[in-house]
């Protein structure tokens, strides 16, 4: 089974959604976990934006990141 273009997008925009919600719950700028985790700032918006096609290990990276369990990003999924 596979996702359509549709719902990839979908997904990846719900993800990124949840990603910002906590981010932003912790005071963090896009600046500052691009920072924690060592990657250009560009690529956190473009995770938030469900732009970026990632990983789950790079999934997992944020969740370290921002010091909290991964399934807490997946949540409402």
């Amino acid at each position: 089974m596979s996702l359509n273009d549709s719902s990839k997008k979908e997904l990846l925009k719900s993800i990124g959604e949840n990603i910002r919600k906590v981010r932003k719950s912790k005071n963090m700028t896009q600046a500052d976990l691009a920072f924690k985790l060592n990657v250009d700032p560009g690529k956190i918006g473009r995770t938030e934006r469900g732009e970026y096609d990632f990983k789950i290990s790079s999934l997992a990276v944020i969740a370290q990141g921002l010091d909290i369990d991964l399934h807490l990003l997946l949540e409402g999924i």
